[in-house]
């Protein structure tokens, strides 16, 4: 016969199981932080929709002047793919090249200088080039009517990008400042603070060939939704199961049927 010790019980030691409202209560609050975050993510999107379309409509509206642009911008308006059109000629012999791709290939963006009738110097991205038709390009001389969509660039310079060199004429990242800077202006032109991208027009055969303006702005919101939605989801699932093995385990154990002596 086994002498127990003194004080210790015969029962058998069972462990305490957890309780359940603390598990429910916790998946609420990470199931309400989730299915916000989802609809966070679904608002933001309709104003990114919202957003793009508004910019696009701006790009395909009628265009406006030069000094009504930067009225346009000085009361507060973004002027961003705002159309705008003028009569000036170019500055080939300021002309700039910005290292881009073009077909998969190396590719340059040609940019140049042009200034209006009424005096404003203005950065025209003319379009793309592949890299070997760097020296042979449509230079439009004369007096010419100059129509395109206003990008102001505000990104600045990457962080991997290298620094611009004006000298090489190499320029990695847009530079608005910099680019009239090197530019033989004449004196007493006014700088357009920001670039116009040419709009493309009928001669396609010709290089550069210009891009048609898009609003090229991050639009994850959708994917975002999903990842938090699913979340929830899943938070749900788990803990689900895992009350559902509590409750199993909270259940009284049955009686020993066996025949006690």
């Amino acid at each position: 016969m086994t002498v127990l010790p003194s004080g210790t019980s015969s029962a058998p030691l069972t462990s305490r199981v957890p309780r359940i409202w603390p598990v429910i209560l916790a998946t609420l609050i990470g199931t309400a932080i989730l299915l916000s975050l989802g609809v966070w993510q679904v608002k933001r999107l309709v104003w990114k929709e919202a957003l793009i379309a508004q910019l696009e409509a701006k790009a395909l509206a009628a265009p406006v002047s030069l000094p009504r642009a930067v009225e346009i911008a000085a009361q507060g308006e973004d002027p961003e793919f705002l159309r705008v059109a003028f009569t000036g000629r170019y500055l080939h012999d300021s002309w700039k090249k910005m290292i881009t791709t073009y077909d998969g290939g190396q590719g340059w963006t040609i940019i140049t200088p042009a200034v209006s009738d009424d005096g404003w110097a203005v950065m025209v991205d003319r379009g793309r080039l592949p890299d070997n038709r760097l020296k042979d390009f449509a230079r439009p001389g004369g007096e010419v009517t100059i129509e395109g969509v206003i990008r102001a660039y505000r990104g600045g310079k990457g962080t991997y990008d290298p620094e611009n060199d004006p000298a090489a004429n190499l320029w990695y990242w847009w530079d608005v400042p910099a680019m009239l800077a090197a530019s033989s202006l004449p004196a007493g032109a006014k700088p357009f603070p920001y670039v116009l991208q040419l709009a493309p027009g009928e001669a396609r055969g010709e290089f550069p060939r210009p891009d048609a303006p898009k609003a090229k702005l991050a639009n994850n919101h959708l994917g975002y939704a999903i990842t938090w939605f699913g979340l929830a989801g899943t938070l749900l699932a788990v803990a689900g199961f895992y009350i559902r093995e509590l409750r199993k385990r909270q259940k009284p154990p049955l009686d020993d049927p066996s025949p006690r002596g």
